[in-house]
């Protein structure tokens, strides 16, 4: 039997990829699995395709004995020596069968096996693809919303975007384009499955690599980070070049670039402070927007420490509902505790 394979087969190869080596072991297999079910449920049965010229060939695998007792299985040493002249008592020997029909049976087998290849195929293309997004902030767009999720697409790739996902209180409408972070992609039996967020703190961190190029390219480092999403995050950032202000990158000419990552955070607050690595000096940077008067070293082993403020920058420092201080304390490891300077 010839079917065509080797032209499909070197169609595919050209097209999309897939070596004929790959697929012709499949394809054998799915062969004979196709024959037991249209032929009997032999085991004993081995299909080859002729690599050269592609024709398929079925064997019934028959052990040599002196008495025949299974027919199915066995065969005699005298019409052994007639399929293979050195055919000897326990061999194998291989006997060809002419099988009516099987031609057809082959075709559509064939057919469905690499129907079933170039799916595969595709899905572990797009996995790989999509993988590299793994860890960055992309666009997606959003094609309906339901009170648990919003449905997005991403490139060619539909996920899930859920609400507990979503910054608190804001609204996505379907036809929105909203900015997400890849948290992972898995692979599942219908293709590569996209995990997304816009709470999570490295949402923040991909904006600023979008919108920033000193973050992206690492002249600006990112050292910490503490987010109440929806509510405030704090950022601690160092410069690794002296002539680079990495508050001032962050900034940008007029606030272009802090207020295109506000825009995205839908009014969540955002404070971007200078790094040190003196812990006095961050706790006080961390506390911004307040004034700090002084910062005390209470344990130094267990992080603790106290900060002075002026009366009138208390609820500042601390913050609605303790958020301020609640993130500082986040962002520098340290337990802090304020106090305005006339309670000492």
């Amino acid at each position: 039997m010839n079917i065509g394979l080797l032209e499909a087969l070197d169609q595919l190869e050209e097209e999309k990829g897939i070596s004929k080596e790959e697929v012709i072991p499949i394809l054998e297999k799915a062969l004979v699995s196709a024959y037991r079910k249209n032929f009997g449920n032999s085991k004993n049965v081995e299909v080859v395709i002729d690599r050269n010229t592609g024709n398929i060939k079925v064997y019934q695998l028959l052990e040599v004995v002196e008495e025949v007792e299974d027919p199915a299985t066995q065969i005699s040493i005298e019409e052994a020596k007639k399929v293979d002249p050195l055919a000897e008592v326990g061999s194998v020997v291989k006997k060809e069968l002419n099988v009516k029909n099987f031609g057809r049976i082959a075709a559509q087998t064939a057919k469905q096996v690499l129907i079933q290849r170039i799916r595969e195929l595709e899905k572990e293309k797009q996995f790989e693809k999509y993988s590299e997004l793994k860890g960055t902030v992309t666009t997606a767009e959003v094609i309906r919303v339901t009170g648990e999720w919003a449905d997005i697409r991403i490139g060619k790739l539909e996920t899930r975007l859920p609400k507990k996902e979503w910054i608190p209180d804001e609204e996505i409408e379907a036809g929105d384009l909203v900015k997400v972070y890849i948290i992972d992609v898995v692979k599942t039996t219908k293709g590569p499955k996209i995990l997304v967020s816009r709470r999570v703190p490295e949402f923040v961190i991909g904006l600023m690599k979008l919108e920033i190029p000193e973050v992206e390219n690492g002249i600006v480092e990112i050292k910490a980070i503490a987010r109440e999403p929806g509510v405030r995050t704090k950022v601690a950032v160092s410069s690794n070049d002296p002539n680079v202000d990495p508050i001032g990158a962050c900034i940008g000419e007029g606030g272009s670039r802090i207020a295109a990552i506000l825009k995205e955070l839908k009014g969540e607050k955002l404070d971007v402070l200078k790094w040190s690595d003196d812990p006095k000096q961050l706790i006080a940077n961390a506390l911004a927007p307040a004034t700090v008067i002084e910062v005390e070293i209470l344990d130094k082993e267990n992080k603790a420490a106290r900060v002075i403020v002026p009366p009138t920058q208390l609820s500042l420092a601390i913050g609605k509902g303790g958020q301020n201080a609640r993130l500082a304390a986040k962002l520098t490891g340290w337990k802090i505790d304020i106090k305005p300077i006339m309670n000492l």
